[in-house]
């Protein structure tokens, strides 16, 4: 992994570089990939994971934006029959476009920036029918945000939102001397399983990030006062038992998807 120490990391895209071999391996051996399984990384980078994701014959698909790592990755594994290359921002790239047949579910992994590592959780649950599993390196804090229970200071959007079409696991921690250059934080190996039970999706994907977002982003606030433009407060109560003098962290997933599909029934919200 010598190529590391002469790249110049771009802070504007947050890398960081794992080069710890033993580090790699265990989060292999959490993906567990198998032959012809369509697996999708955000980031391959230097392909520290890249390359023992195509060993085991799974149908790998990169997804870089750095140009500057484009050919050296084309130049290594260009030649497998098993390797697809996009140079593309994953934010920007649809995962429908490299599923084969009907049916076919991604697994999606990677070792993301941490300073888009939202956005691109949230891109990923926009096409969560299609995937089977997710497993990202992410920052430690993020880690415990993502699977923090109702009634905890960190449970908010991350938590609802990965909780409502998964079921996140922390799987084990990263310290900082494993990437070139080192960050000032810990990491963590995050999973989740999109084909372990859920309660039903909400109606309207749209409406729910909405309406989650809003909640949180006013959380010391209670319901009653952070609903009031989405919909009649009273009207909510009335229909779902909820009582709105909770503030959002108290809310159970199954009980903001009610909430999102009563406002969604409400006839200033019907199309």
């Amino acid at each position: 992994m010598a190529e590391h120490k002469k790249f110049v990391a771009r802070k504007s895209l947050g890398q960081n570089f794992l080069q710890d071999e033993n580090v790699v391996r265990k989060i292999i051996k959490a993906i567990d990939p198998k032959p012809g399984e369509l697996i999708i990384e955000v980031g391959p980078g230097f392909g520290v994971l890249t390359a023992p994701l195509l060993e085991s014959g799974c149908r790998y698909v990169g997804v870089e934006v750095d140009d500057r790592l484009i050919s050296g990755l084309r130049k290594r594994f260009g030649q497998r029959d098993n390797f697809t290359l996009f140079h593309q921002d994953f934010r920007r790239f649809d995962v429908r476009s490299v599923i084969t047949h009907s049916g076919e579910k991604v697994r999606l992994v990677g070792n993301i920036p941490y300073h888009i590592t939202s956005s691109i959780i949230f891109t990923a649950f926009d096409f969560f029918m299609h995937l089977r599993d997710m497993t990202l390196m992410v920052q430690r804090e993020v880690a415990e945000r993502i699977a923090a229970a109702p009634g905890s200071k960190t449970y908010g959007i991350l938590s609802v939102i990965s909780q409502t079409y998964a079921v996140p696991q922390v799987l084990f921690h990263v310290p900082p001397t494993v990437f070139v250059p080192r960050p000032d934080v810990e990491s963590s190996i995050v999973s989740w399983d999109f084909q372990a039970p859920r309660p039903k999706p909400p109606q309207d994907a749209a409406l729910y990030a909405r309406l989650v977002r809003t909640v949180f982003n006013q959380r010391r606030k209670k319901l009653r006062n952070t609903l009031k433009g989405l919909a009649d407060a009273e009207s909510i109560a009335a229909q779902t038992g909820i009582d709105l003098s909770r503030r959002p962290e108290t809310l159970t997933v199954e009980e903001f998807i009610v909430l999102a599909d009563t406002i969604l029934s409400m006839p200033e919200n019907r199309k």
